[in-house]
């Protein structure tokens, strides 16, 4: 069987295990090669028509019309957790089984560089640095702040945000989360206040993102919201970049509606070279290349995952980590599959 990888990950030679199963392996252009654009729609529908699974980068958008061309589809998957690239309903509608690779690793990952991101802003790090490469030395309006005493809001407490203020217990601050689908009892023990958006931002000096993209949280926040902000406070969006207006944003920093910002994600990635954003204050604000998180054993452990999604599904068996799991009677039927794995 044909499994196609849009965006490899690591040498081809990693992908040797699926070789070995007897399937075919065809490699896409490979997400750190320079000036790798993602592949277009059409192209996608050309190339894979004869797929058999997709392993899917993060860059590529799997869209209805991909999937539809795919006759022989049975699988999308990400060596990832965030499947917002792929069109799960038009999945689900076709009897395509999609599925993830939720990693501890990514998990515990997401929330360091979260408060990496938060120190580096709190501490002034860049403002600094840049300060001393000039000749310069300290001084009194060089300082920066405790993370003591400030109230960080996270919007989002799931498995990422309740990690973060589960690592940041003892460092005295004050919690606070907007999550619609948090109850109270579970945002209790990690000592998180749950309130609403604008309650949120209005009280909070770090407001840090870890909701999942869904249409309504696109653009969620955006001129009226980054105006409702503590002039002091920072933003930070390690989650998806869809989530935040960069126009607004951009205005927002130019503007003093807040004191800086720290983006690991953004609409468009690579981002482009002419993006409003590379024109920011380098002292205010940091951009890391959707990389913040990632670290060799978590690469190499969400590829386990993918690898074995891949030849379960082959095998005619259900996924462990399979997103649309209402889609497995229709699946079953259109491959013939009779063992079911664990689903979550």
């Amino acid at each position: 069987m044909k499994i196609y990888v849009t965006g490899a990950y690591g040498p081809s030679q990693e992908l040797e295990s699926l070789r070995e199963a007897g399937h075919e392996v065809v490699l896409g252009r490979p997400v750190d090669q320079p000036g790798r654009r993602p592949y277009t729609e059409q192209e996608l529908v050309e190339w894979c028509r004869d797929a058999d699974v997709i392993m899917a980068s993060h860059q590529d958008t799997i869209s209805r019309a991909v999937l539809a061309a795919s006759q022989n589809l049975r699988l999308v998957v990400v060596p990832l957790v965030g499947v917002d690239k792929i069109d799960v309903p038009a999945a689900t509608e076709l009897g395509i089984v999609v599925a993830n690779s939720p990693t501890t690793l990514d998990i515990a990952a997401t929330a360091e560089a979260t408060i990496a991101l938060m120190l580096m802003l709190l501490k002034r790090i860049k403002h600094n640095e840049s300060k001393l490469r000039r000749g310069e030395w300290s001084r009194r309006a060089d300082l920066g702040w405790l993370v003591a005493g400030k109230t960080i809001g996270l919007v989002g407490l799931g498995r990422v945000g309740a990690h973060v203020a589960r690592r940041l217990q003892g460092w005295e601050a004050r919690f606070l989360a907007c999550d619609p689908y948090v109850a109270p009892e579970t945002a209790r023990p990690l000592q998180v206040s749950l309130v609403n958006l604008p309650t949120l931002l209005a009280d909070s000096d770090v407001v840090s993102l870890h909701a999942a993209l869904t249409p309504k949280t696109r653009g969620m926040i955006g001129e009226k919201e980054l105006k409702s902000m503590n002039r002091a406070a920072f933003l930070i969006n390690t989650a998806r970049g869809e989530l935040v207006d960069e126009e607004a944003l951009c205005r927002a920093i130019e503007g003093g509606w807040i004191a800086g910002a720290a983006l690991d994600t953004f609409e468009s990635e690579p981002l482009p070279m002419e993006s409003r954003l590379r024109t920011l204050d380098p002292k205010r604000v940091i951009l890391t290349p959707h990389n913040a998180a990632h670290s060799e054993a978590g690469r190499l452990a969400d590829l386990k995952l993918a690898f074995d999604a891949t030849l379960s599904a082959l095998r005619g068996e259900v996924p462990k980590h399979t997103v649309n799991p209402q889609v497995v009677a229709q699946w079953r039927q259109r491959f013939g599959g009779t063992k079911a794995g664990r689903i979550r």
